[in-house]
């Protein structure tokens, strides 16, 4: 470790080299086993500048409310609002979750999964507004063979050759507009495969300015990935 300094050292077998990745509070190191602390501290202080510049970034947004477990009274950011979970009474066994003037009442029978059905909850939430999305920008002929929701680690979203769009899950804490620009991003890609000056001028043509919605991804977007 380093005076000012701390981070999380993970080896392995698959790196080549050090890297460095920064997270909300965090520097992560991955090394190539058998590299000797000494120089992964003079690796990690020969950046220290760019470090501190990135975890101050970090500090420096209000990051999205998305609790570590659901109970009554939760907050978590949905769309870009945020709302607060109440558990209701329950007098049938179906279960029901209904959202309403920031609040999101849940209604569920005895011994019922809150956080499988939170989450069922927002993933139907997600889907819709992105099929939505999809739609609005239909007669673009941008349409894809199929839409499916995934939990990723560093992609927002992606575009297979088969023309299915795989947008992230976690995008439901982010602003609309966000998720707009991230479905915009990915239907593009079925025209444009690679990132080349045609593909960001056909998102640039449809969304306008981008660089928002590439800040907000790179900033409070990175505690919805570590």
């Amino acid at each position: 470790m380093i005076p000012g300094i701390s981070y999380r050292l993970r080896y392995s077998r698959r790196a080549k080299r050090l890297s460095l990745q920064v997270v909300p509070g965090e520097v992560r190191v991955t090394a190539p086993p058998g590299t000797s602390i000494s120089l992964i501290d003079k690796f990690v202080r020969s950046r220290a500048r760019w470090l501190t510049e990135k975890l101050s970034y970090f500090a420096s947004v209000a990051p999205p409310s998305i609790p570590s477990e659901y109970t009554d009274g939760s907050e978590l950011s949905v769309l870009g609002r945020k709302v607060v979970l109440q558990l209701s009474e329950n007098t049938s066994n179906v279960e029901k979750l209904i959202e309403c003037n920031g609040v999101l009442f849940a209604y569920l029978p005895g011994g019922s999964d809150l956080p499988l059905a939170v989450n069922s909850w927002l993933d139907q939430l997600l889907l819709g507004q992105v099929k939505g999305i999809v739609d609005k920008y239909s007669h673009l002929e941008l349409v894809p063979s199929g839409i499916r929701l995934r939990t990723a680690r560093t992609r927002w979203g992606s575009c297979n050759p088969g023309g299915v769009i795989m947008i992230n899950r976690r995008l439901v804490h982010a602003p609309l507009s966000v998720v707009e620009y991230v479905v915009v991003h990915e239907l593009v890609h079925l025209r444009h495969r690679n990132h080349s000056g045609k593909f960001w001028k056909a998102v640039e043509s449809i969304q306008g300015d981008v660089k928002p919605h590439k800040q907000w991804l790179r900033l409070q977007g990175a505690y919805l990935l570590h």
